[in-house]
C-alpha cells in the first residue's frame, strides 16, 4: 500500500499518537533542558545527540492537511491532480512548481509528474528510484525535511523550498541544503536512523520501508561531492563549503572538523570514512618495514607499517621507533650497523663536563646487557667528546660485558652539528621558546636558514662523507653516542619528516638513548630505522 492511501486510514490516530510523542518539545525544536540542537555544530564530532522526532511533524501537518478535507474544504483541480490518494511530502513539496508549469501551459498530468520528479531530483532522488521505491523515498525526504526543525520551522520549509523550486524545478539554497546534511551525517555517524524507524512503525503497521539509503544519498548532493562510482572507488574527500559545521581547509587541517567521506568500494555510496580509512589514504608502501606515521587526519593517531600494510600501532609502537636490540637481533649476518643515539640520562650540568646520573649509567648497561643476550660480538664505540656521550658508551660497553673496544672522540658527533652561526642559533632559542622549539622547527619545517645549514646537504655530509666514509675503520657493529641538537634533525632527514619529535608542534622529544640505525646491505645501499634504547623513543 503507498504512503498516500496510509495517511487516509491513520489520520485520527496518529494526529492522537504525535499529540503524545510532541508533548514534551517547546516550540523552538530545543532539548529538554532548554538548549538548542545547534550547540552540536560547534563541535566537529558530528553525532546527533538530542532526541530524534523527524518525521514527526511532517505526519502531523500531512494528517492535519488531511483533515481539512474531511471537514468539507472544497478541492482545486490541482490538489485533486496531485493527491488522487492523499498527500504525502513531495506533493506538497510540488504544488507551487505545478501551479507555475500549468502557467507555462504544460498540461496538468504532465506537470504533476516533471514537479513530482523534479522534486525527488532536489533530494538527490532519480526517477528510477522513485517509480521503483516510492514510499522508502517518501519517508526518507520527509525525516530530512524536518531533521531537527520544530513543527513551525518544519512547515516554513516546506514553504520555502516549494517556493525555491516553483520557477525552475530547482532547490538553489546551498545553505539551507548543508544544514540538512549536517544533520543527516549525525545521523548517520552512530546510525540514529532507528529513532526515526520507531517514529513511524504505528503508521506503518510494523513494515517500515528501508530508506536509509535515501536520506544518505542527500550528502553528497549537498556537500557537491563527484558521484560514486568504479572510477572513483576508494576516494576520499572533505566538505569545503564553509557554511557547514562539518568544513575543513583542506584535507589534513582538522581543527574545525574531522569528518571526511570515502566512496565505499562495495556499494558505491559515500559514507563517513572510519579513522585508519582516512589517515592512511595516500600512505602507499611504506618506506620501510615498521615505519610509523601519524594519521593525515587525527594527528593522533599513529600507524606502522607491517608485514606490507598499514595498521594501527600499539601505544608502544606509537613513539615511531623500534627497539634497538630488535634492530640488532634482525640484523643480517652480511649487513652492518650504526646506531647514532643520544646519551643516555644526564645530570643538570649541560656543559662539556656533565656526568650521566646514576639512572643513566643503568639505563647504558641495562641496554648493553640486552644487547649481549642476542650476540656475543665486539663493538666499535664513538662519542661527542662530551663526558656524557663517554659515559653512555662506556656503560653500553661494561653492561655487554665488552672490555676490548675502541672509543674515539668523532667532532661529527658534536651536538652543534647542523649549526651555521651559533650567535643567531642562541637569540631564536632566547626569543623562540628555547632549544627544542628552535630545533625541531629548523628540522621539520625549515625554519632559521640563516642560523642553521641546510638540512638535506648537512645530514648528507654526516652520513656519507664522515660515518659510511670511514666504515671500513669500524666493525660490523657500532655506537655512537651523541647529543639531542644532532638526532633530532637527523631524525627528520632520515625519515623523510615522519619522525614523531616535532616538539614546537607536538610537544615530544627524543628521549635518553633514542636516534637512527643505519642499516648498510652488502651492496652499500642504505636504509634508516629510528630505534630507542629505552621503552619509548620520546619524552
Amino acid at each position: 500500500m503507498p504512503l498516500t492511501e496510509k495517511f487516509s486510514l491513520f489520520v485520527v490516530s496518529l494526529v492522537f499518537f504525535l499529540m503524545l510523542a510532541c508533548s514534551s518539545d517547546s516550540s523552538t525544536g530545543g532539548n529538554a533542558d532548554g538548549s538548542t540542537a545547534d550547540k552540536h555544530r560547534e563541535s566537529s564530532a558530528p553525532a546527533v545527540l538530542d532526541t530524534v522526532r523527524a518525521p514527526l511533524y511532517v505526519f502531523e501537518i500531512l494528517a492535519e492537511h488531511a483533515s481539512a478535507d474531511s471537514a468539507g474544504g472544497a478541492l482545486d483541480t490541482v490538489r485533486i491532480a496531485l493527491e488522487p490518494s492523499g498527500a504525502n511530502i513531495l506533493t506538497l513539496l510540488s504544488r507551487p512548481r505545478v501551479e507555475q508549469l500549468l502557467m507555462n501551459h504544460v498540461p496538468m498530468d504532465s506537470a504533476v509528474v516533471q514537479a513530482i520528479a523534479e522534486t525527488a531530483a532536489a533530494f538527490g532522488v532519480d526517477s528510477f528510484q522513485l517509480s521503483t521505491d516510492y514510499d522508502a523515498v517518501v519517508l526518507a525526504i520527509s525525516a530530512l525535511v524536518q531533521n531537527r526543525y520544530s513543527k513551525e520551522e518544519t512547515e516554513n520549509f516546506i514553504r520555502n523550498v516549494g517556493e525555491d523550486l516553483k520557477g525552475d524545478g530547482v532547490w538553489n539554497d546551498p545553505n539551507l541544503k548543508i544544514q540538512v546534511a549536517d544533520w543527516e551525517v549525525g545521523i548517520d555517524s552512530i546510525w540514529r536512523y532507528n529513532d526515526i524507524r520507531n517514529n513511524v512503525v504505528s503508521v506503518y503497521g510494523g513494515n517500515v520501508p528501508n530508506f536509509e539509503r535515501y536520506m544518505r544519498g542527500f550528502i553528497p548532493l549537498a556537500y557537491g561531492f563527484e558521484p560514486c562510482t568504479d572510477v572513483n572507488a576508494g576516494k576520499v574527500t572533505y566538505v569545503n563549503q564553509g557554511q557547514s559545521a562539518l568544513f575543513a581547509n583542506d584535507y589534513e587541517t582538522s581543527d574545525h572538523s574531522a569528518v571526511r567521506f570515502i566512496c565505499d568500494v562495495n556499494n558505491k555510496e559515500w559514507r563517513i570514512a572510519q579513522p585508519m580509512e582516512k589517515d592512511t589514504v595516500g600512505f602507499g608502501v611504506g618506506e620501510y618495514d615498521k615505519e610509523i606515521r601519524e594519521g593525515r587526519v587525527i594527528h593522533d593517531n599513529y600507524y606502522i607499517y607491517d608485514a606490507g600494510t598499514w595498521r594501527v600501532a600499539t601505544p608502544q609502537e606509537a613513539d615511531g621507533f623500534t627497539d634497538l636490540v630488535e634492530v640488532y637481533a634482525n640484523l643480517k649476518p652480511d649487513e652492518k650497523a650504526v646506531f647514532v643515539i643520544r646519551h643516555s640520562e644526564r645530570t643538570d650540568d649541560t656543559g662539556e663536563k656533565g656526568h650521566l646520573t646514576d639512572n643513566g649509567k643503568k639505563y647504558a648497561r641495562d641496554l648493553g646487557a640486552r644487547l649481549a643476550a642476542v650476540g656475543k660480538e665486539d663493538f666499535y664505540y664513538g662519542y661527542s667528546g662530551y663526558t656524557r656521550t663517554q659515559e653512555t658508551c662506556e656503560n653500553i660497553a661494561l653492561g655487554k660485558g665488552q672490555s676490548n673496544y675502541s672509543l674515539d672522540v668523532l667532532s661529527y658527533m658534536d651536538g652543534a652539528w647542523y649549526v651555521k652561526d651559533e650567535d643567531k642559533v642562541d637569540s631564536y632559542m632566547e626569543s623562540d621558546g628555547g632549544g627544542w622549539v628552535v630545533y625541531s622547527k629548523y628540522a621539520f619545517t625549515g625554519a632559521y636558514s640563516d642560523a642553521f645549514y641546510d638540512l638535506e646537504t648537512r645530514s648528507e655530509q654526516l652520513l656519507k662523507d664522515n660515518v659510511l666514509a670511514n666504515l671500513a675503520s669500524m666493525k660490523r657493529v657500532n655506537v655512537m653516542c651523541t647529543h639531542d641538537f644532532l638526532v633530532v634533525p637527523l631524525l627528520a632527514y632520515t625519515t623523510n619528516g615522519h619522525a614523531n619529535v616535532k616538539y614546537y608542534e607536538k610537544w615530544k622529544w627524543v628521549n635518553y638513548m633514542a636516534g637512527v640505525a643505519m642499516i648498510i646491505s652488502p651492496d652499500g645501499s642504505v636504509r634508516y630505522i629510528p630505534v630507542k634504547g629505552l621503552e619509548t623513543g620520546v619524552m
